[in-house]
């Protein structure tokens, strides 16, 4: 590193008004071309570009031309930093960032109005992310992370205190803080990995090659004639470390006071320090006695500013990216610039892409056209079209996307053979035409979308809250009929970055009764399940059957019948039905109910399984799929019933009815009963509906005609038919009569029209009929709308599913499924996780073209109350079995290779309402989470992974002997793929859930369901960890009365930050957990010690300070365990 010195000088920021004269406060040479960045302190950039010249010049080697000049600050905010990127150069300022591309034209500019960040201020310094060039890390009030592709979105890290200078490795982000600390953050685990402590007082600079980090800086020195008070002072040793070892090595010694260091680029032994006033050192990190020493001339040559000791300093010192070179300013707006003697490149880095030069263009020479001249027309310009013109138009009549739109298809009622010439418009369907429209602005429309949906809970402030009473999501009837309102529109649950908990399900739903989330498998099947939930009949039928047991362990069951989770439709049901009960209007969940429907074969065959929202169906497809569902769900129930506990829904939904075939030509005279556990509601023949409409061609006549006339056309037939056995003898006929003859007390009626069926009761307004009578005459049931006597039953309307045409019916993915019940004499509409109240007369007006009801539900009026299980009377039920707690049911039986990790309950420890226990749960991914990709890089999450549980530890909370003593730790058996262990927060490796192969406690999901069902319902409190999360992903509701969550006992709001169950143990108990593989068992004991430390500190009044206490440590230790 012999012979360097300075090649060339040039005052940078000079001006010819010493009053616009500004300091250089930034350089940087550049990486891609040869240029040379300079900022100065009223937010102007300049870049220099090396030349050769025949002009005399001081210092004729080099010659550094000015090539661009622009502003690249918001006011007169100094230039901080320069960052090279491929595409241009970024400039750090303080309270912005901006891209400029090389010849000064702005690219992107970042601050907090467009980053919609109020902490994006005060910024100090910026880096790239690890080896990426489109992650850009900016410190200032906070740690943020902005990507350039999409610089809409900024990513806080966990990190607190105030940085000063950063750089990145590869890995690792080096900070240095404003306290002389030195920290090595991973910005994958978004935590500190070391912290270095090498200078008491301030940062001077830092440099980072490879695996090493070089710093220089102050440290506070107290004076020694005046002992109070203290200074900084310049430390004369520069610190090195290493990132490999993660320790400090041997500091470097520089007597005149290190204030800069640089790594030279190309020779990774050699380190340039600088002082303040000149001092330049070239040293060998290894061989610390080879040393090469310079002295920088920082005197001013412009005579006419005297030279005092506040103007010569050296500052700003970059090391050339060929490491030929060397910059630094001073404090005369000079811009100096070093190199070795007999140096003759003039280039900065290597190999320098073409530096562009600006455009001359010639001048413009106007040629006169004269009348008479023969000139081609198409010689003159025309002005530019985005879109096509009407001459485009495709000769051949081949038409492509570019240049016109499919027509829409023909609605199938005018695909029917009724009509021979004219087919009529359908103004009830379609609307008035030729209308005009009104001009509705656009800031209306957009005020319109934010009333629809709410904000995260996550975005509320203190006093923010959303009225949904006035906002559109509740409107239920428009001015314009052949609109939708919002309420019955497709809703969508949106996930933040704090997921799917974040989404404000209390805004959708005021009521008490719940609603079921539509993101999972199947979810079109919410409304029909919503209205048999509120049929107290049904409902208080099938939960009835949850106090018995039904728990397949066998292989057979398991493997061979599709079925791991050892559970049943009827179960599942129940669950539901007795989740809802207790959840009180908070949102559920069906997702094992809809795995257990996934894996039925039944289903599969019947084309019941649908995983994508019905995207892609229409809305013939999906009356099709709702209405066999209905069937499949009552067969199903009824043979599960009869599997499980020999009995049937018989009572319940039964219909009977009497076949008579008889015939006046033969002997034939049979009478059959047969019965079903739904009605196929069939529209009257056209003529038999003429007579019963234009009887008197009077409209009271019209109005008469409801859904009475189709269910008796329906339910009594009559025709006839050929005798086969006696048409050779002399022909005759069979009459063959279906009579109803047995009404259940719950009626389910499928209706699945067609179209024109629809649009014919659309013009009887009183079709659907709110209550209706039934006589028993001969044995026979017929229907009337009134009764006079009290010989007959009442049936009222109970609900009905009803479907929702966005668009034509033809349309897939535009439909929705709602459903009307009526609950305590009140209607509502559930539309999955909205609930709403709605008037009577909106639920019986289906004279809108887009509604139309598919599964009506009629029940008896004098029908029991809703049947719920009440913890002090749970456990003396008659047919209560609850042996499960007291036994072990392992799935394929009992192995000798089983290891068990718990303690069985006895008889003598039978839980009771107030019987603590401690609970946690581990869970694998069944399959990955779904992200819809934008063109502009935004990443919109559509469908969370499936979690399904994979471990469940519950232990002895109680004080005495066995407290802390598991009881129940099953690992659910999986036969299905798993997408991911989780084996680092969920302990479970492969294998562990494999029937074949494992050798952990193997149970199904019910067993396990089923021991957590019964400890619920006997009123024990269930104390854990981030309880929320695990019940939700179990699939189980439990009443906030019974929870102890020492995630919520051990967090203050106004800090945002929930602490971890490793640091809470590591602060309160002293105790290091989960230094492996996360262990349930070890968790939830973890858990209930932290729950009894929270007993004590309330007991004394020392909770709320012990409190604090944790938040300020935490704030050292970063809320981490040191050396985990």
């Amino acid at each position: 590193m012999e012979g360097w010195g300075e090649i060339s000088r040039i005052a940078a920021t000079a001006s010819s008004s010493v009053i616009d004269n500004s300091k250089i406060t930034s350089l940087q040479f550049d990486n891609q071309q040869n240029l040379l960045w300079c900022g100065d302190s009223k937010g102007t950039t300049r870049s220099f570009t090396p030349q050769s010249t025949s002009i005399p010049m001081p210092y004729p080697a080099l010659h550094l031309s000015q090539y661009s000049k622009f502003k690249t600050s918001l006011g007169t905010s100094p230039v901080k930093q320069y960052l090279n990127h491929q595409k241009g150069i970024l400039s750090l300022s303080h309270n912005c960032v901006n891209f400029n591309n090389r010849r000064g034209l702005t690219q992107l500019s970042l601050n907090s109005e467009s980053l919609k960040e109020p902490g994006f201020n005060n910024l100090s310094c910026m880096t790239f992310n690890s080896n990426t060039n489109n992650d850009l890390v900016i410190a200032g009030d906070s740690l943020f992370k902005v990507d350039l592709l999409k610089p809409n979105m900024t990513t806080s890290f966990n990190h607190t205190g105030k940085v000063s200078m950063i750089d990145n490795t590869l890995n690792y982000l080096t900070l240095g803080k404003s306290n002389g600390e030195i920290e090595i953050f991973d910005p994958v685990s978004n935590q500190t990995v070391k912290s270095f402590y090498g200078h008491n007082g301030l940062l001077s600079d830092i440099d980072v090659q490879g695996n090493y980090v070089a710093s220089c800086g102050y440290s506070l020195r107290p004076r020694r004639n005046q002992a109070s008070q203290s200074s900084y002072m310049i430390d004369p040793l520069v610190n090195i470390y290493d990132l490999r070892m993660m320790r400090s090595l041997p500091p470097i010694p520089f007597s005149a006071g290190a204030s800069f260091v640089k790594f030279h680029p190309k020779l990774p032994n050699i380190m340039i320090i600088a002082s303040s006033l000149g001092q330049l050192q070239f040293v060998d990190i290894y061989d610390q006695s080879n040393v090469y020493l310079y002295q920088a001339d920082l005197s001013n040559v412009n005579a006419s500013t005297p030279t005092t000791s506040s103007n010569t300093y050296l500052a700003n010192l970059e090391v050339s990216g060929n490491g030929e070179f060397i910059t630094f300013s001073d404090g005369f707006q000079n811009l100096h610039l070093w190199s070795f003697k007999n140096n003759n490149s003039k280039n900065f880095i290597n190999f320098p892409s073409y530096l562009e030069q600006p455009d001359f263009s010639p001048p413009f020479q106007q040629n006169h056209i004269n009348v008479d001249d023969v000139v081609p027309l198409s010689s003159i310009g025309m002005p530019y079209y985005k879109d096509l013109l009407l001459s485009n138009y495709a000769s051949d009549l081949h038409f492509t996307k570019e240049l016109s739109k499919l027509p829409n298809h023909l609605d199938p009622e005018l695909l029917q053979n009724q009509y021979s010439q004219v087919l009529p418009y359908n103004t009830l369907k379609y609307g008035k035409r030729n209308l005009n429209k009104f001009y509705v602005p656009l800031q209306n429309n957009v005020s319109t979308k934010q009333k629809l949906f709410p904000k995260f809970i996550s975005e509320k402030n203190g006093h923010d809250s959303f009225d949904n009473e006035n906002s559109n999501i509740f409107e239920y009837k428009l001015s314009n009929k052949f609109e939708v309102p919002n309420c019955y529109s497709n809703l969508k649950i949106q996930y933040s970055k704090f997921g799917v908990e974040d989404f404000d399900f209390s805004f959708y739903n005021r009521t008490k009764y719940s609603g079921l989330e539509n993101h999972l498998d199947n979810s079109y099947i919410n409304s029909l399940l919503q209205l048999y939930k509120y049929s107290p009949v049904f409902q208080n039928f099938i939960i009835k059957h949850l106090l018995k047991e039904w728990l397949p362990n066998d292989l057979t069951t398991i493997i061979q019948n599709g079925n791991p989770q050892g559970s049943s439709i009827l179960n599942e049901l129940g669950y539901i039905f007795d989740m809802m009960n207790k959840s009180h209007g908070k949102n559920c969940k069906t997702s094992n109910f809809s795995n257990v429907l996934s894996q039925n074969q039944v289903a599969q065959m019947q084309e019941l399984i649908n995983k994508d929202d019905c995207k892609n169906l229409n809305a013939f497809e999906i009356r099709a799929i709702i209405g066999k569902f209905n069937k499949f769900l009552l067969s199903t129930c009824n043979n599960d019933l009869l599997n499980q506990f020999n009995t049937s829904l018989s009572e319940i939904t039964n219909i009977g009815y009497e076949i008579e075939i008889k015939s006046n030509g033969c002997n034939i005279n049979n009478v059959n009963y047969n019965s079903q556990l739904t009605v196929d509601l069939m529209s009257p023949p056209i003529n038999k509906l003429s007579i019963l409409i234009s009887a008197n061609s009077t409209s009271a006549t019209k109005k008469n005609l409801n859904i009475l006339n189709y269910l008796d056309y329906s339910m009594n037939q009559f025709k006839t038919i050929k005798c086969q056995q006696c048409n050779n003898s002399f022909p005759h006929l069979l009459e063959i009569r279906q009579s109803l003859v047995h009404l259940p007390p719950v009626i389910s009626i499928n209706v699945n029209f067609t179209g024109q069926e629809f649009n014919l009761i659309q013009n009887f307004p009183n079709w659907l009929v709110p209550e209706f009578y039934t006589y028993g005459m001969n044995n026979k049931v017929s229907f009337k709308l009134h009764s006079n006597d009290n010989l007959s039953n009442k049936y009222e309307l109970l609900g009905y599913v009803c479907e929702i045409n966005v668009g034509s019916e033809f349309l897939k993915g535009k439909h929705n499924l709602v459903s009307y019940i009526k609950i305590e004499s009140k209607w509502y509409l559930f539309n999955d996780f909205l609930v709403m109240p709605i008037p009577e007369s909106e639920v019986f007006d289906l004279s809108y073209h887009w509604k139309k009801p598919i599964i009506v539900m009629y029940q008896l009026a004098n029908h029991a109350d809703f049947g719920s299980f009440q913890q002090q009377s749970f456990a003396q039920l008659p047919d209560l079995n609850d042996s499960i707690l007291y036994r072990d049911h392992f799935a394929g039986g009992i192995r000798d290779s089983i290891k068990r990790e718990y303690e069985l309950l006895t008889k003598d420890e039978a839980p009771n309402a107030g019987t603590l226990i401690a609970i946690d749960a581990e869970f694998v991914a069944l399959n990955p989470e779904e992200l819809e990709v934008h063109y502009g890089g935004v990443r919109n999450l559509i469908k969370p992974r499936n979690l399904s549980l994979a471990r469940i530890s519950v232990l002895r909370g109680d004080n005495g002997p066995k407290q802390g003593v598991p009881f129940i730790d099953d690992y659910i058996i999986h036969t299905c793929f798993i997408d991911d262990y989780l084996t680092s927060f969920s302990g479970i490796e492969p294998g562990d859930l494999d029937p074949s192969s494992s050798t952990k406690t193997l149970t199904t999901l019910q067993t396990s369901y089923r021991k957590l069902w019964l400890l619920l319902n006997l009123g024990c409190i269930f104390v854990g960890h981030g309880l929320q999360n695990d019940f939700r992903c179990i699939n189980l509701h439990v009443p906030k009365n019974q929870i102890r969550d020492t995630a919520d006992f051990f967090y203050l709001p106004e800090l945002k930050r929930k602490l971890s169950l490793k640091f809470l143990a590591y602060i309160l108990l002293k105790e290091k957990v989960q230094t492996g593989n996360h262990d349930s068992i070890e968790d939830a004991n973890t858990a209930l010690l932290l729950y009894k430390k929270y007993l004590e500190l309330t007991a004394i009044g020392e909770f709320e300070s012990t409190l604090h206490r944790i938040y300020m440590d935490g704030q050292q230790l970063r809320f981490r365990v040191p050396d985990s």
